[in-house]
């Protein structure tokens, strides 16, 4: 396994031969894999959960609704909803105060993600595999595409590949490049988290294609090259190209 960052709004993300989850709006044509697609596909993201599973979940599943500064009134909000996830065998059956109940209520509002991950399973996700997973923003809804990438990214334990990680990236995916296990895209780094576009930043393999002035410079300066000279003003234009 192994992280790569593409940047720019030119940039192709290739599949590997060896096993993977891709997750994008539409999928490319691949021998041999497997696609999974919300409108037929179920799966339960509480499935052999533990506590770094939760922890995981309940983080990015907090990302949907946007409160602000870290207070205590989210973190506990966040540490509760982790002790519930831990005790459920499904999201319809988490249980808890006001604040959790509302949380996974507001998500299985959605048709879609009740159906997709309430009911039974019947699609499995083997990191030896090459799954590639149809998420449709056009088709699905912003917030339920978000939520059901967001779950498939905690659920799925081998490589993985997002060539729209600006829509989906969180600080929580700052493991997954620990792990050595991303494969990420974006049209800017000015779409991540501060503390994620930095954590991608310390990824060696980086492919710029239609990126920024802004983004060319920053991927030059983390090369070391010196401003001004003819080696760095190349590189910032080739990442533009």
């Amino acid at each position: 396994m192994l992280n790569k960052l593409h940047i720019g709004f030119s940039r192709s993300v290739s599949i590997p031969e060896r096993g993977c989850l891709f997750i994008d709006d539409e999928v490319p044509e691949v021998p041999r894999a497997r696609i999974f697609d919300p409108r037929f596909d179920s799966f339960n993201p509480l499935a052999n959960i533990d506590y770094k599973k939760a922890r995981e979940i309940a983080d990015v599943l907090y990302t949907l609704y946007p409160q602000g500064e870290n207070t205590l009134t989210v973190r506990n909000g966040r540490r509760a909803l982790m002790q519930e996830l831990l005790h459920a065998k499904r999201l319809d059956q988490v249980k808890g105060d006001d604040e959790v109940q509302g949380l996974i209520g507001d998500i299985l509002a959605s048709p879609t993600l009740r159906k997709v991950l309430c009911t039974r399973t019947n699609f499995s996700f083997k990191p030896s595999s090459i799954i590639l997973a149809r998420i449709n923003r056009a088709d699905l809804g912003e917030f339920d595409a978000l939520v059901l990438g967001l779950l498939l990214m905690s659920h799925f334990k081998g490589q993985l590949i997002v060539p729209d990680f600006g829509f989906y990236g969180r600080e929580a995916h700052i493991g997954l490049i620990r792990e050595k296990r991303l494969t990420a895209g974006v049209d800017f780094l000015g779409e991540l988290p501060p503390k994620l576009r930095r954590a991608v930043l310390t990824i060696k393999d980086k492919e710029a294609s239609g990126a920024t002035y802004e983004d060319a410079v920053t991927l030059a300066q983390y090369e070391r090259l010196v401003p001004n000279t003819n080696a760095f003003n190349d590189f910032v234009q080739a990442a533009m190209m």
